[in-house]
């Protein structure tokens, strides 16, 4: 059950990463019912019945996700699709580990049975239990230097979270083995992470995670948002398509000696570069050359299209 459970998620993921990337300030509604207009008999690649992956979202408060965007946030109002925040423009680096935004965003705005997820409100029909804890905001909200007061405040919501979910007999029924937790970050929920080890977590790498936390046969590696501002359909003068105006399949600038000396890139590296197609450059990457000569912006985590394509 686990295996195609986490199989449904996968897919999920990507199909709204693919969608995210695309944004800046965003308003997600528009984005996700694109997503929902599959055609007539899709069905998960991952669900032998086509059925899609049916999640509970718990209703935390709001300080647990959207008030670290939008301090008004009241916890009197249900939040919704309609008046869930757009993610800023001006969020910088932070968007990078916006999954856990997205992720809410799909289930407040879906619904339809045609989707790879629905949210059902009756947690005895779930199949995984979603915790909207923007954990990954929360760290870079709250004491992003890991030694300012604010600190505190992220290992409290910790600390708040963990009382709630022990407090849940579905929680306590599976050990939380049902549960999905964002954690995309590598100190997101840094504080309290053995007391989740069992759970489905949302990540971009085991960089920072014991074995016996976090591995492939129980987590879900989600793709990076980029930071990239990507391209209109059209040029910037009205004509043709800038994507498939460019010269270079994949792209890599940057840093080529991170974690562990830099094996995997290094390994990556003599696997792709001088290929024709391909440029893997140890450099610094900006956001001009990235956008005119790749079809794809390879990060090392993953790659993403930089067109509107979920399946590219």
């Amino acid at each position: 059950m686990y295996g195609k459970t986490i199989c449904s998620i996968v897919f999920f993921i990507f199909l709204v990463a693919s969608f995210s990337i695309y944004m800046g300030t965003v308003d997600p509604r528009p984005y996700f019912y694109l997503l929902q207009s599959q055609p007539n008999g899709a069905s998960s690649p991952c669900s032998s019945s086509g059925k899609p992956l049916r999640v509970f979202m718990y209703d935390l408060p709001r300080k647990f996700n959207i008030a670290m965007m939008d301090p008004h946030s009241s916890d009197v109002e249900p939040i919704t699709g309609k008046n869930l925040p757009s993610w800023p423009q001006t969020s910088g680096i932070k968007r990078q580990h916006s999954v856990e935004y997205w992720l809410m965003a799909s289930l407040l705005n879906g619904g339809e049975d045609e989707n790879e997820a629905i949210r059902v409100f009756d947690p005895d029909l779930a199949d995984v239990f979603y915790v909207p804890f923007f954990s990954s905001l929360s760290f870079n909200t709250h004491g992003k230097n890991m030694t300012d007061p604010d600190t505190e405040f992220d290992r409290l919501l910790q600390v708040e979270l963990m009382e709630f979910l022990e407090n849940s007999k579905y929680w306590n029924r599976s050990g939380g083995k049902d549960h999905v937790i964002p954690m995309t970050h590598p100190n997101a929920f840094r504080f309290l992470r053995q007391q989740v080890n069992a759970s489905i977590l949302i990540v971009v790498d085991f960089g920072r995670y014991s074995k016996d936390m976090a591995r492939l046969s129980k987590d879900v590696v989600s793709p990076y948002v980029h930071v990239v501002e990507s391209l209109n359909e059209e040029g910037d003068d009205g004509m043709g398509d800038p994507f498939e105006a460019r010269t270079t399949l994949l792209y890599f600038r940057g840093n080529t000696v991170r974690k562990d000396e830099g094996k995997i890139r290094l390994r990556l590296e003599k696997l792709l570069a001088g290929n024709s197609d391909v440029h893997f450059e140890k450099s610094v990457a900006t956001t001009q050359n990235i956008k005119v000569v790749s079809y794809y912006y390879f990060y090392i985590s993953g790659f993403r299209s930089l067109r509107e394509s979920p399946c590219s």
